[in-house]
């Protein structure tokens, strides 16, 4: 067994996932991200650090709308 720190916003929305997802504890949680994020990454072709990179960015563009699709993509 080993102690996962993580922040608060973080904890708070594995917890909500863990209800959604009906696990019985954040290990079982944790153990179904995992399989569910290592079949995701092996259908991804490219350089899985290139696209984790891209994530930083992902909620910059607007959450509803893509008002600054083209400032993030095109530097205008």
């Amino acid at each position: 067994m080993s102690v996962v720190r993580v922040s608060k916003d973080v904890y708070d929305r594995l917890r909500k996932l863990k209800v959604k997802v009906g696990a019985k504890s954040m290990a079982e949680l944790i153990s179904i991200l995992v399989e569910i994020a290592e079949k995701e990454l092996d259908k991804f072709h490219g350089d899985p650090k290139v696209f984790l990179e891209t994530l930083k960015y992902a909620g910059e563009g607007g959450r509803e709308d893509s008002e600054r699709v083209d400032e993030l993509l095109y530097g205008e």
